[in-house]
């Protein structure tokens, strides 16, 4: 069909794969020096607020925020850009610490945190090294060395997510001093936890 309609194919080319623009290039060369891989970056012009989605190599996608000042546009990733080597490094020499002779895989080079979400790390033992990171760079360390365990404690926790927690905790709450004919646990029976955090 192309051959028939060169002209009409080379039009559908460029609709579909158009020149980026200057933002998008300027977006793309910076991510491509700061992380040491190419990017390339694409933008929804149309659209107010302006979005932009930049894809580094190995397929992480990396939500852009824009706004214009004056006559530049401003831009940085929405989220906590954390680059994985040093993460994973910091995870195993926490391993070492404990004795726990496993390594740890933090996955893709760079990802990027929204609110509630963790760096899971997979442990070559079958569990999970959760590490949360703040805005400021601190982080804290999580480690469930169950596998099924690991699976159950690597759910997102949202706002939203939270927030229905909460309820369900205050539905439960409502519900005490009402027996069912079973003996009662003393309320302030301790809970044994296996879980720790850390600084580094």
């Amino acid at each position: 069909m192309c051959a028939l309609a060169l002209t009409g194919c080379r039009d559908q080319q460029a609709r579909e794969n158009p020149k980026p623009t200057s933002l998008e290039l300027a977006i793309s060369r910076d991510l491509t020096a700061r992380f040491g891989m190419s990017a390339t970056t694409r933008c929804a012009i149309v659209v107010n607020p302006i979005k932009c989605e930049a894809t580094l190599e190995g397929g992480t996608k990396l939500p852009i925020d824009i706004k214009g000042e004056g006559k530049e546009w401003v831009w940085h990733v929405a989220g906590i850009v954390v680059e994985t080597k040093p993460v994973a490094e910091w995870v195993n020499s926490e391993l070492s610490a404990l004795n726990i002779p496993q390594t740890a895989d933090c996955g893709p080079k760079v990802v990027v945190l929204q609110d509630g979400e963790r760096v899971a790390c997979k442990l070559t033992g079958g569990g999970v090294a959760f590490v949360a990171v703040a805005k400021d760079g601190e982080a804290s360390l999580e480690l469930e060395l169950d596998a099924e365990a690991a699976a159950a404690r690597g759910e997102t926790v949202t706002p939203e997510r939270d927030r229905e927690i909460l309820t369900i905790s205050k539905d439960l709450e409502g519900l005490e001093g009402q027996s069912d004919g079973e003996e009662e646990v003393p309320g302030d029976a301790a809970v044994g936890s296996n879980g720790g955090s850390a600084n580094p």
